[in-house]
């Protein structure tokens, strides 16, 4: 009988969920910089920096991790609803935060690879 909250376990199965997170948010790096030069780049990062928000939430209620972090997370998708709604500026504030929470995890995760 295998544990599933085991390190073994937990290194063996393949979270859907994070992988559509991660992915979305990466092709939003590429797409945010191409909606600056190409109007069709604009509908597609704002419709997947709106899938990595959802996924995100559907990752912290699955995994029971609220943390501050998770909410300041949600700042893109903010961005996104000013841009759509009240000032083209959203789109780019979008970006930004993105970009803030890509070298955030990046920097969580180095710091993790040297602690273990």
């Amino acid at each position: 009988m295998s544990n599933k909250n085991s390190p073994d376990a937990a290194g063996q199965t393949l979270d859907i969920g994070a992988i559509i997170h991660s992915s979305a948010g990466i092709i939003c790096l590429l797409m945010g910089a191409l909606m600056y030069f190409y109007a069709w780049a604009l509908p597609v990062f704002s419709a997947l920096m709106i899938l990595s928000a959802v996924s995100a939430i559907a990752i912290s209620w699955r995994s029971d991790a609220w943390v501050p972090g998770h909410w300041l997370a949600m700042l893109p998708v903010a961005g996104i609803a000013i841009g759509y709604f009240l000032a083209d500026w959203g789109y780019t504030l979008a970006y930004i935060c993105l970009w803030i929470a890509f070298v955030h995890f990046v920097v969580r995760g180095v710091q993790a690879m040297r602690a273990s």
